[in-house]
């Protein structure tokens, strides 16, 4: 069922690689183009950099990361407890990324880790 839903979000105009990561940024699932890594590097930092900077300021909980380098795109969600989804790409449109994910919130946050 995973595999499905983040093969669903790979089809999303340029979402090219979609991950789902629980909180300690151990991948769960990965679906993307054969011969191609996914970006869990950058993603796990990320998410360290914006946890430092709200911790910093006390300024609440996150919800979504957007990163663009160029024409590299990179969208984080937390999706639910314990669950990060991280879609990469070029050229596409964050919100129709968003918009995938929203659909898929509920299956993406309950799915049991196999």
């Amino acid at each position: 069922m995973l595999q499905r839903v983040l093969t669903a979000l790979t089809t999303i105009e340029g979402v090219e690689q979609a991950m789902l990561l629980d909180d300690r940024g151990e991948m769960l699932a990965y679906v993307g183009k054969q011969g191609k890594m996914p970006p869990t590097d950058d993603t796990i930092s990320l998410i360290n950099i914006a946890n430092e900077t709200v911790s910093a300021f006390d300024a609440g909980q996150i919800f979504e990361i957007w990163s663009e380098d160029g024409d590299e795109l990179l969208m984080i969600d937390f999706v639910g407890p314990g669950r990060i989804v991280a879609l990469s790409g070029t050229r596409g449109r964050l919100a129709r990324w968003r918009h995938g994910l929203d659909r898929d919130r509920k299956i993406l946050a309950t799915t049991p880790r196999m």
